[in-house]
């Protein structure tokens, strides 16, 4: 897509101000994996059942198990970030790796004796809905400086308060600190003033790190192997991490007394949400499945912890200087709804030969919202949470996703593949985002081994600053999943 949704798109400055509609957009924009046969088959469950995963997708799929499972999947994450300034030609190539647990799940299965419900299945577990882990690198020229939009805002407030106690503590009053900021003649400056555009060597290093995984309480139930229906009430948790490391430098001497800066930046979202989803599944003879299905909107509580470190070196009549500051430990806690979705989904199953199968999927991006002022009356709170919203409706629209998988059957081998294609959030995109998926699958008495393989190609910008480089992120993703499971 061509804004990656995991990316900073500013460098984070203080408290409130640090939601954007991207934060936003981050926790519903989900790319679900699960078990290696979900995966395998790019996710089309929305009409088909005996899979773990279905429980965060169509409920209902749960019905359909005819034994008591235990199942769980340790998973790979293999990433090539190529990131390059505007007119660099070789870009910056970052590769990374990571290891996680996607799935862990138990269903428990009931059969009521003389009743047209012919099972009442539980289902317990974790299911990964997102991943946001990756590292990437870039270097280059490019003209302007990180400190013209942080003293276009500074200069004001240093000349009501010259002791800087006004200036934002996690971006200008770290340079007044440094002597970035200072006055000349009894009038605010900086060593860029009639130099804004000077050309300088910059490189900036960024990990992201964290998930969303989803733990699902689910009961479903088969009536007369015509009608499947289930529940699930989800507890979705969210951790998300990013830590920037951002330098300028004056390599050719363009600027008087300048050397060169660096920029540190720590920030981390973490938080608990609420959810349920519902869903059928109608079996219209013995190839035709047909299903739906229905996600409440998730109501999350969120907790912001962010830090900036900002080190500046001159030299001047005095000699070389070299000053760090350190911004006090940021945190932030508040709500965020994110919007709600509904799909619906049909399959062929070929009686012990496989199956094939569609699905459709709806959700409105632009109807998340943040709360900002609970149990407060702050104004300026009030203001940022009406003006961040305001750009979520502004920026983001409904959007389709499209899912298509199938498997073939050979004696205990399964062969798998789909492909998961994910409109986009932006009101200004047109499209689908791919991403591809095949997989394999030994299923033998009492027990199953599934391996699925996932790959995309999303592409984003990144603007370090406010009116910074617009810098081009190419990524390539490969996750690698295999479910060990167990039938009792």
């Amino acid at each position: 897509m061509k804004r990656f949704l995991w990316a900073a798109f500013a460098l984070w400055t203080a408290s409130f101000q640090a939601q954007t509609a991207t934060d936003a957009i981050r926790l519903a924009y989900l790319q679900p994996s699960g078990t290696g046969r979900f995966l395998g088959v790019g996710g089309a469950f929305g009409a088909l059942g005996a899979e773990f995963t279905a429980t965060s997708l169509n409920p209902a799929g749960l019905a359909m198990y005819r034994t008591s499972e235990l199942v769980f999947s340790p998973a790979l994450r293999f990433t090539r970030v190529r990131a390059s300034l505007p007119g660099v030609i070789t870009p910056n190539v970052e590769d990374g790796s990571s290891f996680r647990f996607d799935n862990l799940g138990i269903v428990f299965q009931t059969s009521p004796r003389q009743s047209r419900w012919r099972t009442f299945n539980v289902g317990i577990g974790l299911n990964q809905m997102a991943n946001f882990n990756r590292n990437f690198f870039y270097a280059g020229y490019a003209s302007g400086t990180v400190l013209t939009p942080w003293f276009d805002e500074a200069k004001p407030l240093m000349r009501a308060d010259p002791r800087g106690n006004l200036l934002d503590p996690f971006t200008s009053r770290l340079a007044f600190q440094v002597n970035a900021f200072y006055f000349q003649n009894d009038w605010p400056s900086y060593d860029f003033e009639n130099n804004e555009q000077a050309d300088l060597y910059r490189t900036h290093t960024i990990t992201q790190s964290g998930r969303v995984s989803e733990l699902v309480f689910s009961l479903a139930g088969n009536y007369n192997e015509r009608l499947f229906i289930g529940a699930t009430f989800g507890i979705p948790f969210a951790r998300y991490s990013f830590e920037g490391d951002y330098t300028e430098e004056d390599l050719n001497t363009q600027v008087i007394y300048f050397d060169n800066l660096t920029f540190t930046e720590f920030y981390e979202t973490e938080g608990l949400g609420l959810n349920g989803k519902f869903g059928l599944i109608y079996r219209a003879s013995q190839t035709l499945r047909l299903g739906a299905y229905f996600h409440t909107p998730t109501a999350w509580a969120l907790t912001d912890n962010f830090n900036n470190t900002f080190t500046y070196q001159y030299t001047d009549g005095s000699g070389t200087n070299r000053n760090t500051a350190q911004s006090p430990d940021g945190r932030f806690d508040y709500r965020l709804t994110t919007p709600w979705r509904a799909g619906g989904g049909a399959a062929l199953v070929f009686d012990r030969k496989g199956f094939v199968s569609a699905d459709l999927e709806w959700i409105d991006y632009r109807a998340a919202q943040f709360n900002f002022t609970r149990g407060t009356t702050d104004q300026l709170l009030r203001e940022q949470e009406r003006k961040v919203n305001a750009q979520i409706r502004r920026l983001y629209g409904g959007a389709v996703n499209l899912r298509l998988g199938g498997e073939l059957a050979f004696s205990v081998v399964r062969l798998r593949g789909g492909v998961s294609l994910l409109g986009k959030p932006e009101v200004n995109q047109t499209g689908l985002d791919p991403m591809y998926s095949c997989g394999i699958g030994v299923k033998a008495q009492g027990f199953f081994l599934d391996l699925g393989v996932r790959t995309t190609s999303p592409s984003d910008t990144l603007t370090p600053y406010a009116g910074g480089p617009v810098v081009d992120v190419r990524n390539r993703i490969w996750d690698i999943l295999l479910s060990v499971g167990f039938k009792f």
